[in-house]
């Protein structure tokens, strides 16, 4: 057995995550996420509507109902907004051992799935997706929900090759350890 070390690791030899070429998600997901914030904005606006002709027996002054549809419209331009700016900056990477997903327009996201840390994948697709020939990837990780991840927008068929691609890494990365204690057993 090998003795302990821990050598230190010159930080500027490090790999670069900026210079991976990053995969972006479908076009199709930009009309998706539209249409899902159009269907919000909706539902939402018929509850204002009715609020503000039933104006709850008039127990709510007429300000806070004005405050609330100024408030629900500075809302749904910022929500268009981020949803057609955020898109562009949606992209993954696949490496040899992990999977990168980042996103955010203002607020930039990125989240690292190590395929030694993955238990379960799935592919996810809702009514609106599905009628786009889209779907979801769901990666759920040792590290509980902070870690999990979900890349939206995937064709089908890239989906699918994703999760055989991390279903066969992730048997390797478990079936190694075995081979190595029965290697060790033997000597």
């Amino acid at each position: 057995m090998d003795p302990f070390t821990n050598e230190q690791i010159d930080v500027s030899q490090l790999p670069k995550v900026e210079t991976l070429v990053y995969q972006p998600l479908e076009d199709r997901y930009r009309t998706v996420l539209i249409i899902s914030r159009v269907i919000f904005t909706l539902i939402v606006t018929a509850l204002l509507t009715f609020g503000t002709l039933v104006q709850f027996e008039e127990k709510i002054p007429q300000k806070v109902i004005y405050g609330l549809w100024i408030f629900f419209f500075l809302y749904t331009i910022w929500g268009f907004v981020k949803t057609v700016m955020g898109f562009q900056h949606k992209s993954y990477a696949l490496r040899e051992k992990d999977l990168i997903y980042r996103s955010g327009w203002l607020w930039k996201d990125m989240t690292t799935a190590p395929f030694n840390r993955v238990q379960h994948v799935s592919i996810d697709q809702g009514p609106i997706e599905r009628k786009f020939n889209l779907a979801k990837l769901k990666i759920y990780t040792a590290g509980g929900k902070a870690s999990d991840m979900s890349i939206p927008g995937l064709s089908p068929v890239t989906a699918n090759e994703l999760k055989e691609f991390i279903v066969k890494k992730t048997m390797q990365v478990t079936e190694l350890p075995h081979a190595q204690i029965a290697d060790d057993e033997e000597q």
